[in-house]
Parts: C-alpha cells; sequence; structure tokens
C-alpha cells in the first residue's frame, strides 16, 4: 500500500499517542520514538507492496482475468500463503 511520507507522520503520531495514552509505552526521547514508528511502518508497508507485486505477476504468468472472481479468491488465497511465508 502506497502512502504518502505526511499519511506515515499522521499515523506514527496517532500510534505513539495511543500507546502513551494507554499507559502502553514510555518514551524517554519522544522524537526517536517516533522516527522509530514511521521506519518500522514504512517497512512494514513495503513488504506489503513486495508481497502485491509477486502475487499479481504470478496471476498474469497463469492468464487469469484480472478482477474477475476466480482472480480474486487466488490473488486472497497466494497473497496469504506469501505473508505467512515471510511471517507477517
Amino acid at each position: 500500500m502506497k502512502l504518502s511520507p505526511g499519511r506515515i507522520s499522521h499515523l506514527s503520531h496517532l500510534m505513539l499517542q495511543r500507546l502513551w495514552r494507554d499507559d502502553l509505552a514510555d518514551f524517554k526521547d519522544e522524537a526517536e520514538a517516533l522516527r522509530l514508528v514511521k521506519e518500522t511502518l514504512t517497512r512494514i508497508l513495503s513488504v506489503d507492496d513486495q508481497v502485491d507485486t509477486l502475487v499479481r505477476q504470478k496471476l498474469t504468468r497463469q492468464k487469469k482475468v484480472t478482477g474477475s472472481r476466480e482472480w480474486q479468491i487466488l490473488y486472497d488465497k497466494y497473497f496469504r500463503e506469501e505473508m505467512d511465508r515471510r511471517k507477517w
């Protein structure tokens, strides 16, 4: 999933606020914590994009009609399998 840097920043701030508000974490350096959340979120979304590209290539090689019911079922199945392989 492609998100703009602004959206990633916004989500990161929301996540940090929630962690702090729910007393799940304390931060010695809030700026460092924010940087780490942004970096982690970016990496997670990057894996999602890589898997999406891989699955779409696989379905194209199988000559499946994009958007068909069969394509969607196989896409979901292959996406889950690949994410499981990557331990996500």
